[in-house]
């Protein structure tokens, strides 16, 4: 039972890691992110995403 529990405490460690870093790096301008969606557009497209910039919704 206690693998379990820290099996699931790294997996939640690396999800919140990879996020801490999308933050961080977009907003201190290291990445790229045109879409705004605090996601790296570097890390997007090793995943297989387009990334492109939202469009503004026209009332």
């Amino acid at each position: 039972m206690n693998e379990v529990v820290i099996v699931i405490i790294a997996i939640v460690s690396l999800i919140a890691a990879v996020i801490i870093y999308g933050i961080v790096s977009t907003t201190m301008g290291y990445e790229e992110d045109v879409n705004k969606n605090y996601i790296p557009d570097r890390l997007e497209r090793m995943l297989g995403a387009d990334p492109k910039p939202k469009e503004d919704k026209e009332a």
